[in-house]
């Protein structure tokens, strides 16, 4: 089973974020912590001006059993990651996709945590890019209007597409609020990426994924 992978030809992005190339990243893993448990899954998806112009998505070869409430959770088996590439190569094919583009996820630092870690085991160099955290957004944006900031619970409450606990699925419905984040962003006023990081500091910001 290999990396699938696609992606269309870029055109010059901007900061203003109605042409900036972000990639939306969703991972699945064997556990919550990235110190103990391992990646299972990756996928994103790379979008510029509301049109998904590539995707990456692969399961990961694992070396440990994948504990039954993780199988049942996500439905991913020891059988489907025993076929899987490995997670070098994965993670290779992951930053070459990504390359200078905006990453975004939701809840971010969770997925930053097990990029880090599996990069560190690789001693691959490092992703350096911008980052958006679409829960950090939500949650200056629609204070208030839910009850937690959960992807499901704001899928539901925005009509967008359902997560599932399948990276692709996931990445899905992150863009889709991505996208209807930047559209109440632009409705007060904040269309670059230099509003949105005086409106929500330190939320898009600089990281490398190969430190802790």
């Amino acid at each position: 089973m290999g990396i699938a992978t696609t992606q269309a030809a870029l055109h010059p992005s901007t900061t203003q974020l109605q042409t900036t190339t972000f990639v939306i990243v969703d991972t699945e893993t064997t556990g919550g912590s990235a110190s103990y448990h391992q990646l299972t899954e990756v996928a994103a998806l790379k979008v510029c001006g509301g049109h998904v112009i590539g995707h990456l998505r692969s399961l990961i070869v694992n070396r440990l059993p994948i504990p039954a409430m993780i199988v049942t959770l996500t439905g991913i088996t020891d059988a489907m990651c025993c076929v899987a590439p490995e997670e070098l190569e994965v993670l290779r094919a992951f930053t070459s996709f990504v390359g200078d583009a905006t990453l975004v996820g939701h809840n971010l630092r969770f997925d930053l945590s097990f990029l880090n870690a599996a990069l560190s085991r690789s001693h691959a160099p490092s992703l350096n890019t911008t980052t958006i955290d679409t829960l950090s957004l939500a949650r200056r944006l629609l204070q208030g209007e839910v009850e937690n900031f959960k992807l499901a619970t704001l899928a539901e409450y925005l009509g967008l597409r359902r997560p599932s606990h399948r990276a692709l699925t996931d990445a899905l419905t992150t863009t889709d609020l991505l996208h209807e984040l930047i559209g109440r962003l632009g409705s007060i006023g904040i269309t670059t990426l230099e509003d949105l990081d005086r409106f929500c500091p330190t939320k898009s910001s600089r990281h490398d994924l190969t430190r802790a």
